[in-house]
């Protein structure tokens, strides 16, 4: 057995129950400090002698009642020993179950605070570029575009969603819509409005051509937070996973994502 500090004490009192002297509130007593003490389980047959006991009992005049004595002080040996075991193994059990389940709880709870809370307007709604060699202006469509886009940063909201809205009304053949149905989307999620949000983000993906890539991350992106959000998370894993797949600038972000999404689905065995 490794070395420990010992307890002359707890030594005392063990060698007292071996030899009958502990009343039962002291004898539970005892068992409580042995639990908390696992190593002289040990000592009960080795350092405290209890072999010598047992022999020199054993050797005595009153063979019989010391047979019976002998059989008895065993039986509390290895009752405990066994008893210890059984704790250990019941414990490593307890342990790995209780932390099952609390991961489970976490990621079950967590699973929507890890979702996108409010999307930055300033760093993701889209305007329509304005080159220096435009003599003639901007279209309408890109006008209203950008009309709503200094209205939403500026915090009229209600101002630029019926800029877009118009856009995607009046001008839905021009490049500008595929941008309003993008911003229409941001602005609903971060009114708390994830079903209408993914409405407008599958917009952007079914009008979107492949020369706009960064607006179809940025779509899928939000559009798999907003799944997230309303508990469609075989959704939210498939739109995720596309985000990863595309390798842009949400890659590091969707595979995080994506690990709590696979163990929330059972894809992945803890």
């Amino acid at each position: 057995m490794h070395k420990m500090s010992r307890d002359l004490e707890l030594e005392k009192q063990i060698d007292a129950y071996i030899k009958g002297k502990l009343t039962e509130e002291q004898a539970l007593e005892l068992w409580e400090k042995l639990l908390e003490n696992p190593d002289y389980i040990e000592l009960l047959d080795t350092e405290l002698g209890l072999k010598s006991i047992l022999e020199e009992r054993a050797s005595s005049d009153s063979a019989d009642d010391t047979d019976v004595s002998s059989a008895k002080e065993r039986s509390i040996i290895y009752s405990i020993q066994r008893y210890w075991k059984w704790m250990a193994a019941a414990a490593v059990v307890i342990i790995l179950v209780v932390a099952v389940n609390i991961l489970r709880i976490n990621t079950s709870q967590n699973l929507k605070n890890v979702a996108v809370k409010n999307i930055q307007l300033a760093e993701n709604l889209s305007s329509a570029r304005i080159l220096r060699s435009q003599s003639s202006g901007l279209s309408v469509a890109d006008s209203l575009l950008n009309v709503g886009f200094e209205a939403a940063i500026s915090g009229n909201v209600g101002k630029a969603l019926a800029m877009y809205n118009k856009i995607i009304t009046d001008h839905g053949d021009e490049p500008a819509v595929v941008k309003a149905f993008l911003n229409r989307g941001i602005i609903q999620y971060n009114n708390g409005k994830f079903d209408h949000s993914i409405s407008s983000f599958r917009k952007v993906l079914a009008n979107i051509n492949k020369k706009n890539p960064i607006l179809k991350e940025k779509a899928l992106w939000y559009m798999g937070n907003a799944y997230i959000n309303t508990d469609r998370l075989e959704q939210a894993r498939n739109a995720i996973h596309s985000v990863y797949a595309m390798d842009g600038i949400y890659r590091h972000s969707a595979f995080r994502l994506l690990k709590k999404l696979d163990y929330k689905l059972g894809n992945v065995d803890f």
